[in-house]
């Protein structure tokens, strides 16, 4: 739902949000590469993982968009005239075209892993999780043709599915192992915005499927007497020709116990 009130006006405007429900190839390959992944035997390992990262802002563009088209209708934008048109369209309030400042931007996960051995050294994984997410951002000097500061904060919920190839490189001196991975995912987002500035106040929610590539470094160390391992990571994300990502976190992996 879409509660819309400019600051000054009593009236308020109700309206129900797009789900796309469009099927494509990658959403294909990841559920192929999770079924490869998930399938059971003797070399699979589970293992449930909570995390704690950066966020991936890839939502906001469309999300903010489709904020300000229920408020100006369709063409209107906060650039004045310059509509994102989704991730990866450009001309969104977060991805460089307005200065900005990002006060917080975290997300927590709840996932489960499945990984299977393919050779010495390589791997591949399945990788399903759930999340929120929560970012605070502040437009000191506005947008467009509203030249008043703008604070925006962002609720996410979300669910992911990604299949990555992994290449373990091993134990060096320190005394965890450093592995690199790479794939595709597919999340589904419903983000709440609520927009605040002096002339306007928009309260929002949208949503989404994003389609992304992967690379990242994972260093994991074991811990609690090799039960369980921390992980600390660096990936990047790109969701189209435009929009790209890096960040970074930590993620708990448990192992579950074996059946004999």
């Amino acid at each position: 739902m879409i509660w819309i009130k400019p600051r000054g006006l009593g009236g308020a405007a109700c309206r129900r949000p797009a789900v796309r429900g469009r099927r494509h190839a990658l959403a294909g390959a990841v559920a192929a590469g999770l079924a490869a992944a998930g399938c059971s035997g003797p070399d699979l390992d589970l293992r449930p993982e909570i995390g704690l990262a950066q966020e991936d802002q890839a939502y906001a563009p469309a999300a903010l968009d489709h904020a300000v088209r229920s408020f100006v209708g369709d063409g209107g934008s906060l650039l004045g005239g310059a509509g994102s048109g989704g991730a990866g369209g450009g001309g969104g309030l977060l991805d460089g075209t307005v200065a900005y400042t990002t006060r917080s931007s975290w997300e927590t996960t709840l996932g489960l892993v499945a990984q299977r051995p393919l050779s010495p050294g390589w791997q591949v994984e399945g990788r399903l999780r759930t999340g929120q997410g929560r970012g605070r951002h502040f437009l000191p000097a506005g947008a467009g043709v509203f030249k008043d500061p703008i604070d925006i904060v962002a609720d996410t919920r979300f669910a992911e599915a990604e299949a990555v190839l992994v290449r373990r490189i091993g134990r060096g001196l320190l005394p965890g192992d450093l592995s690199v991975a790479a794939g595709v995912g597919t999340r589904y987002v419903d983000s709440r915005l609520r927009i605040d500035s002096a002339l306007l106040a928009l309260d929002t929610r949208y949503r989404q499927r994003l389609d992304y590539a992967t690379l990242g470094a994972r260093y994991r160390v074991p811990v609690m007497r090799g039960r369980a391992a921390l992980a600390l990571f660096a990936e990047g994300r790109s969701h189209g020709d435009d929009t790209a990502l890096l960040r970074g976190g930590a993620a708990l992996s448990m192992a579950l116990p074996r059946g004999r």
